[in-house]
């Protein structure tokens, strides 16, 4: 989903905001990225959606070469994105509908599908009841979710957070990943910026760690059987009795159940990583997306 090959990022003067940076997130994995303030993290993050362009090195997004994409195709590749802000980014005379609603309004979609897909988003982070209320008028949690639902109205394939719990308490910060969770389950590529070590700690995943530019960390957290937490748990199964051949099969006694039959054992599956679909290696990118959408589109 994500490559980074070799990235370097310098401004104007000689300043060096990142320096020989490569990694890989596969798609559907959830990855912390973590480093004292001023580390580069956020130059990463806006390198991903094409706000800034590296100085050397190529990075690919869901195939695509981010670096060499023309600026008439930028607005389709954020499309495909979702972004979350630290300070929030809502427009402070427009309602939460408003907020939530302007990219299906840039779509083209009417008005009954803007409310739609406003009302869906905002009902999954817990704020549909607030669909008419104004920025001003919610807490900073409630803003923050605000700002998710917006990013994951059009179901985006990835997700990235700039220290999305920068500005809140650790109650609040907890809700907002418990809701990060969620999106992850549903198959969307998520990397959250942070320098929250306390909160990393209590999410077992895969960190990336930033120091003056460079990548000096990639730990891979997730352990062996990691538990659901709390408020994804379904509710199990029903019950149904016992199949007689299957318990006969699990004990080893066949007779007045069947012959058990064993077949010659397969081939074990493969635990390696599989490449992401669409993603090919730099040197053979193919530059060309759908066709441009007119000038001021996000």
């Amino acid at each position: 989903m994500i490559r980074f090959f070799h990235v370097g990022k310098r401004y104007p003067g000689g300043q060096s905001a990142l320096d020989d940076v490569t990694f890989h997130v596969p798609r559907g994995q959830f990855a912390f990225l973590t480093g004292p303030s001023g580390a580069g993290k956020t130059t990463l993050l806006k390198l991903i959606f094409r706000e800034e362009v590296p100085s050397e090195g190529q990075i690919l997004v869901n195939g695509r070469n981010v670096a060499s994409l023309p600026r008439a195709k930028i607005p389709y590749l954020r499309r495909t994105l979702g972004v979350v802000f630290q300070d929030f980014r809502l427009i402070p005379r427009k309602t939460v509908f408003e907020n939530v609603s302007y990219l299906p309004r840039i779509l083209g979609h009417d008005r009954k599908a803007q409310k739609k897909m406003a009302y869906q988003a905002l009902r999954r982070v817990g704020l549909a009841h607030r669909m008419q209320a104004f920025p001003a008028e919610l807490s900073g949690g409630e803003q923050q979710r605000v700002a998710i639902a917006r990013a994951v109205l059009a179901e985006p394939e990835l997700l990235i957070a700039d220290e999305p719990t920068g500005n809140l308490d650790p109650e609040l910060s907890a809700e907002i990943l418990r809701l990060f969770l969620e999106i992850n389950l549903r198959g969307t590529t998520l990397l959250v910026a942070t320098h929250d070590r306390d909160l990393i700690r209590r999410h077992a995943r895969r960190v990336l760690t930033l120091e003056h530019g460079r990548l000096v960390g990639d730990a891979e957290r997730v352990p062996a059987e990691a538990p659901a937490p709390a408020f994804l748990h379904r509710p199990s199964e029903p019950s149904r009795p016992p199949d007689p051949s299957e318990e006969a099969m699990a004990t080893g006694k066949v007779g007045e159940t069947g012959s058990a039959r064993a077949g010659p054992a397969g081939p074990a599956v493969g635990s390696e990583d599989t490449e992401d679909a669409g993603e090919t290696d730099p040197t053979d990118v193919e530059r060309t997306v759908p066709v441009a959408v007119a000038d001021g589109e996000p």
